[in-house]
């Protein structure tokens, strides 16, 4: 009888999933490098996979449900928005109805502040409210950001968790596609 030996899995093995949700390029090419510098200071093993969405997507009904049902397995969602000093509609809505699909349980909301600005917005409070009503982790980028150490991002998440099954959904008219492919184009 020969045995084989199955490697055990480590939290790193699967890539972790990341959307960025931006309103300018540069804000998006920051926060891609900033979770690229978190990867190699953690662990050589770590890997993201990105998918970065224009905030005018949440704008679209349609391409907002679809960007729901993509990040539903998102382990970190980045907000990269540089021109908006307040939280607008349009993302507290498309974040309550990620919130409700997801299906990472300790998965973890980014804020990552303009580059113009020393303090954090005043809309953080009301993104850190909203984290903590939905059991997710508030990571405040703002020294992050700004002086470009990703040192404090390392282990945000406590242990990696399975993915859970969606919490009570609306009438099955309303229930979001299941995508077969991570990404948009795909």
């Amino acid at each position: 009888m020969s045995a084989i030996a199955v490697p055990k899995e480590s939290l790193f093995d699967a890539a972790l999933k990341a959307v960025i949700i931006y309103d300018d390029f540069d804000s998006a090419t920051r926060a891609t490098a900033l979770l690229e510098r978190v990867a190699v200071r953690v662990d050589e093993a770590m890997k993201w996979d990105v998918k970065p969405w224009k905030f005018d997507v949440l704008k679209q009904p349609a391409l907002a449900a679809l960007t729901v049902a993509v990040a539903a397995n998102a382990d970190l969602i980045v907000l990269a928005l540089r021109q908006t000093h307040s939280t607008p509609a349009e993302l507290l809505d498309w974040l309550k109805n990620w919130a409700e699909h997801r299906r990472i349980e300790d998965a973890a909301v980014l804020a990552l502040p303009s580059g113009e600005t020393q303090t954090p917005p005043a809309s953080w409070d009301e993104l850190k409210a909203f984290a903590k009503a939905h059991g997710l982790v508030f990571l405040d980028g703002q020294s992050v950001w700004n002086d470009g150490s990703s040192a404090s991002l390392g282990h945000p998440w406590p242990p990696r968790k399975p993915p859970v099954a969606p919490g009570p959904t609306r009438a099955s008219a309303e229930r979001l596609p299941v995508p077969l492919h991570w990404g948009i184009n795909e």
